[in-house]
């Protein structure tokens, strides 16, 4: 098995020993990081951030990744848009101090038609691109269904028309059961973004009377018992970082899905997370790569 193990740390708690303890327990490799103690990362001073690598690295692990929420933002809205530059060159600085090579971000909030909105998207990213590659960062852009590239056939066309290194794909196949044209998480959206994947995060969901549940890993309709063999087949070598996205003893809203920080958030995500890491690790298990 080539790739190596992680979680994101807020989905987990806002304390961030407590989501190091759990990641500790279920042997994984890494966090990646969005929000801690009620700040995302971008938000921190250089002594803030290094403070939180000593933390990670005491425990043996790494940073593997900046869940930044760069371009959720409205595509005809030029003060947005200039905010979320801003953004993105605090990240890219926070990234050198963390030592992170990856960040995250997406395709701005669908408000119209993919088709005409694909050169205005492809012209903002082309603006950044040379910022993050001359940083030595890549970005990974994530299919969302409350963006614009909400699958992989979308996201392909938006990679095709940058093509650059250093922006490429995170696959979340437990997006795409949630995906408002349907596509299937694997094997067509692997298949499709599969030269562009550089990071991928893990979730699950199950389709029943026309809703959408989000469960722990391998409970629901992803197929994470042939897409694991594959990525192990394929050689794919980077990190599968688990994003649990529910919890147990409440639902979770639409704003706190598309907007997700701070401990209103976190709250109950230990025990999701645990449920969820539980069920991965038997998964393995029965695969063989445990």
């Amino acid at each position: 098995m080539d790739f190596k193990l992680g979680i994101i740390s807020d989905e987990v708690s806002q304390d961030l020993t407590q989501a190091l303890d759990l990641a500790a327990s279920y042997r994984l490799d890494a966090v990646e990081l969005r929000s801690v103690e009620d700040k995302l990362v971008h938000e921190y001073s250089v002594d803030g951030l290094r403070k939180i690598r000593a933390r990670v690295q005491a425990r043996d692990m790494e940073i593997c990744a900046l869940s930044t929420p760069v371009f959720k933002c409205s595509l005809d809205n030029a003060s947005e848009v200039e905010t979320h530059r801003r953004i993105l060159q605090k990240a890219l600085e926070a990234a050198d101090v963390l030592g992170v090579d990856i960040l995250r971000a997406f395709t701005f909030w669908k408000q119209g038609c993919f088709e005409d909105a694909l050169p205005k998207i492809v012209e903002e990213f082309g603006k950044i691109e040379p910022v993050v590659r001359r940083a030595g960062k890549t970005l990974v852009v994530e299919p969302d269904p409350s963006v614009y590239a909400s699958n992989a056939g979308l996201l392909r066309q938006v990679l095709e028309q940058i093509d650059s290194p250093h922006v490429q794909a995170l696959y979340d196949p437990g997006n795409h059961l949630f995906d408002p044209q349907g596509e299937e998480p694997y094997p067509y959206a692997y298949e499709h973004l599969q030269p562009y994947i550089r990071h991928i995060h893990l979730k699950d969901a199950l389709k029943k009377d026309g809703d959408i549940t989000a469960v722990a890993l391998g409970d629901g309709e992803v197929g994470y018992e042939k897409l694991l063999p594959r990525l192990n087949q394929d050689g794919f070598n980077g990190y599968l970082v688990v994003e649990t996205h529910y919890r147990l003893n409440r639902e979770m809203d639409e704003e706190e899905l598309k907007r997700p920080q701070g401990s209103g958030f976190s709250a109950g995500g230990w025990e999701a997370s645990e449920q969820c890491l539980e069920r991965f690790r038997a998964l393995l298990e029965r695969l063989g790569m445990g």
